[in-house]
């Protein structure tokens, strides 16, 4: 009696045994990337294939509608602006006016500070016969009213 083992499938990888598509079949059209410096032994394989790439197709409503909503854009930037300058020249408009205002009430002050000053107020004292007594640390002496 003769005994047999069953029959083992062989893999044969991805393909199926098939050769890689993108295997030349001509080992002598293939130039290695060797620079003449090393062996070719697992270098790469340059390649002559020149890959054209292809532009998005755009068709004309496409086209329409990107200048469209460039034009809008555009439109909502130019209005923005001149909204941007005409706000600066408000601004600007304001800031003198309060400078204005600010160095009118500097002069009305500097005038009311010279009119109240020590020097007029002094001035008016003297005027109306007050007497200057010098400085205001004077010991001032009590006499006491048993005497």
């Amino acid at each position: 009696m003769k005994v047999q083992s069953p029959t083992v499938k062989k893999f044969t990888g991805i393909s199926g045994g098939a050769p890689s598509r993108n295997k030349k079949n001509n080992f002598s059209q293939r130039t290695l990337l060797t620079d003449g410096s090393a062996p070719p032994h697992g270098r790469r394989l340059h390649t002559d294939q020149k890959r054209k790439t292809k532009l998005p197709a755009f068709t004309p409503w496409k086209v329409v509608l990107a200048s469209f909503l460039i034009g809008i854009c555009g439109i909502i930037y130019i209005g923005h602006v001149f909204s941007t300058q005409q706000l600066l020249m408000e601004v600007n408009q304001l800031e003198n006016e309060y400078n204005r205002t600010q160095r009118l009430y500097h002069e009305q002050r500097l005038i009311y500070d010279r009119m109240t000053g020590p020097k007029e107020i002094y001035q008016h004292a003297r005027n109306q016969g007050f007497v200057n007594t010098g400085p205001a640390d004077q010991i001032i002496y009590i006499q006491s009213q048993a005497k």
